[in-house]
C-alpha cells in the first residue's frame, strides 16, 4: 500500500488552478493507492484571489482527497515552491503538477502501480502537449522495466527530455540521495530529472498519455528573461557537482558531458540569443 503527495508551484493562478484541482479531486484510488494529499504552494503572489476560488471549490467537495496551502517565504520560482513542498509531504511517492495543467483520472493510481509493481524509485508516464492549434504526443524515452543497467542509464542521460510532470518520485529515495531543486528560476527541473535517473536503482513506466501539458502565452518558460541562460549554465554546473559528490561523474562522464553541453550550453546560447 502506497499514498502520493502532489506538490503544485502556485503564482498568481488566477481560475487555471481550478480545472488543474478539480482533475486531481477526481483521482481514481484502489490498491495500492491509499491515499493522494494535494499541496499548494504559493510562491508569494500578488493576486491572492486564486485562493478564494480555491476555498469555494472545497467547500462543496465531499472526496477523500486531502489539500493542504502553504507558501513560500519569498518568491523564489517553481523549484523554490516545490522544495517547501517536499518538506511538507507525507506521501510515499512524490508527483509534480504544474498550475495550468489537467491530470487523467488514473494519472496517480496508474503511475503508483508501476511504481510499487516495479519497486520503483522513479516512474514516468507519456504526455500530451495541448495549444489552440492542436496537440501532439510527448514521450519519454524508452527503457525496460526494472533495474537500470549501466549502459541504459548512460543511454537515457544522453537522450531523456525534461518532462517533470510526468514524473512519479519514491521519497525515501529522494530524501536518501539529498535531491531538491537548485535555487534557480529555470532549468532547475532539468537538474533535479537528471540527478533522478543518475541516482535511481530502479525505474518503470506507464506507456500511455495521463498528463496534459497545456501551452500557456503567459507560463513563466515562455517571458523573456536575460538571466535565463546564467540560471541553465548553474543548473547544470549544479548537476556536475552532484555527480561528482555521489562519486558518479567518472562513471558517466560521457554521458553528463554531451548532457550539459546540449541542455546547458547550446541552449544558454538559445536564451542569451532570443531574450
Amino acid at each position: 500500500m502506497a499514498n502520493i503527495s502532489v506538490i503544485i508551484p502556485v503564482y498568481n493562478a488566477g481560475e487555471s488552478i481550478i480545472p488543474c484541482l478539480q482533475s486531481l479531486l477526481s483521482q481514481k484510488t484502489g490498491q495500492p493507492l491509499t491515499g493522494i494529499e494535494i499541496l499548494l504552494i504559493d510562491d508569494c503572489s500578488t493576486d491572492d484571489s486564486w485562493k478564494d476560488a480555491v476555498s469555494t471549490l472545497l467547500s462543496s467537495y465531499e472526496g477523500t482527497v486531502s489539500v493542504r496551502i502553504d507558501k513560500t517565504d519569498v518568491n523564489g520560482g517553481p523549484g523554490a515552491a516545490r522544495n517547501r513542498g517536499l518538506q511538507l509531504a507525507q506521501g510515499d511517492y512524490i508527483a509534480f503538477v504544474d498550475a495550468d495543467d489537467l491530470v487523467e483520472e488514473d494519472y496517480c493510481l496508474c503511475l503508483c502501480k508501476a511504481a510499487v509493481n516495479n519497486d520503483a524509485d522513479i516512474v514516468w508516464c507519456d504526455a500530451l502537449e495541448e495549444s489552440p492549434t492542436g496537440s501532439r504526443l510527448l514521450r519519454q524515452i524508452r527503457f525496460e522495466d526494472g533495474a537500470l543497467s549501466r549502459k541504459a542509464r548512460g543511454r537515457i542521460l544522453r537522450h531523456y527530455v525534461t518532462y517533470l510532470w510526468t514524473g512519479l518520485f519514491r521519497k525515501q529515495f529522494l530524501t536518501a540521495n539529498g535531491i531538491v531543486f537548485p535555487p534557480l528560476r529555470s532549468a532547475e527541473d532539468s537538474c533535479f530529472t537528471a540527478c533522478c535517473w543518475l541516482s535511481a536503482a530502479r525505474a518503470a513506466a506507464v506507456r500511455r498519455p495521463l498528463y496534459h501539458y497545456r501551452i500557456q502565452p503567459q507560463s513563466l518558460s515562455r517571458k523573456r528573461n536575460r538571466n535565463r541562460w546564467r540560471w541553465r549554465l548553474s543548473s547544470f554546473s549544479y548537476l556536475k557537482e552532484y555527480a561528482k559528490d555521489k562519486g558518479l561523474w567518472s562513471t558517466y562522464r560521457c554521458s553528463l558531458s554531451w548532457l550539459i553541453f546540449k541542455k546547458g550550453w547550446l541552449l544558454a546560447l538559445r536564451d542569451c540569443l532570443i531574450n
